[in-house]
């Protein structure tokens, strides 16, 4: 299989599709994707800030990406955001490799690394590191990325 990993847009082709593919699964991190970035809330455009599509071939396979957590506005933390893996590819490895992906150098901006992932994803993220934080509703999941100081 060839893969790559690269910076996308919402616009990249083979966006629609997959935002469609997640839509009809009952997903709607894609279709929040796609507003926030046309509307200007969330081009993912501040330091630290990525975009990433998976492609097969060609063909855009997966989609997430990383901000400055907004929910939580005096530290370093990051979150990941609209993590989303074509049906056909999963139990592959490729979310790892996605998501591997877009944290990848994540401690130059961020301490730590907060996601609100759905509940079929909690292994997925905790097989990563990933630790569950079950006394909040804006994050379920976080990554000490450097130690909390005391």
């Amino acid at each position: 299989m060839n893969l790559r990993v690269e910076t996308i847009t919402p616009y990249v082709p083979g966006f629609s599709s997959l935002k469609a593919e997640s839509i009809d699964l009952g997903f709607n991190m894609l279709r929040r994707l796609d507003d926030n970035w046309r509307n200007g809330t969330n081009c993912f455009d501040l330091p630290g800030e990525k975009l990433l599509g998976l492609f097969s071939c060609h063909q855009l396979i997966g989609v997430g990406g990383l901000n400055q957590d907004p929910f939580m506005t005096n530290c370093r933390a990051g979150r990941v955001r609209h993590l989303y893996l074509g049906q056909c590819y999963r139990g592959m490895g490729l979310g790892t490799l996605l998501l591997q992906e877009i944290i990848q150098d994540a401690v130059i901006h961020f301490a730590l690394i907060n996601t609100h992932a759905p509940h079929a994803a909690y292994s997925f993220y905790e097989r990563l590191g990933f630790h569950c934080l079950a006394d909040q509703d804006i994050s379920t999941h976080r990554l000490q990325l450097i130690a909390a100081t005391k």
